[in-house]
């Protein structure tokens, strides 16, 4: 559909934005009270919604490049992996961001059920982003085919190896 991938970068959006909106969280929520401790929270609330927004664009392209990938079975159950995680991260955090613009709409931005979420919800996109960097760096996904990949090794492998370019060459003798 694309000629060049888009999943790719959009979960940079969605992992940046989550870990820094958890990190504005939670230090925003063990600073004593005042200005400073509000406007990070608030700060955080807003980087919540927006990587929601980039996760709405992040999933569906990553159900596009999904389907449009060439690869094979060995690599077909880390993508499948990766997709529920995906899936499960993106609950998550819709669920987050409703606890956010809760607590900001009733201007009760600090609460211990948002915080116990974001927690949870940085475990879960760091093992997506895991398991989607293991797919790209492990198995070469979207890089390159991976039926592709194999056969260019296979025939790198079949040559015979040559570390020594004057190695027995009867003229060096």
């Amino acid at each position: 559909m694309f000629d060049f991938p888009l999943h790719p970068v959009f979960v940079h959006f969605t992992v940046a934005l989550s870990f820094t909106a958890i990190g504005a969280y939670l230090i925003s929520y063990i600073l004593p009270v005042g200005k400073l401790k509000n406007d990070l929270g608030v700060s955080a609330v807003w980087m919540i919604l927006f990587s929601f927004i980039a996760t709405l664009f992040t999933v569906t392209f990553g159900f596009i490049q999904f389907n449009s990938v060439r690869h094979d079975m060995l690599v077909h159950l880390p993508m499948v992996s990766h997709r529920n995680w995906a899936l499960g991260t993106a609950v998550v955090l819709f669920m987050c961001s409703l606890l956010a613009l809760r607590g900001y709409i009733a201007n009760k931005i600090h609460h211990y059920s948002l915080m116990i979420s974001l927690l949870i919800l940085g475990f879960m996109v760091g093992m997506t982003a895991f398991k989607g960097g293991h797919l790209v760096y492990g198995y070469g996904v979207g890089v390159k085919s991976t039926a592709e990949l194999r056969d260019l090794q296979k025939s790198t492998s079949e040559e015979p190896k040559r570390d020594n370019l004057f190695e027995m060459n009867p003229i060096n003798k």
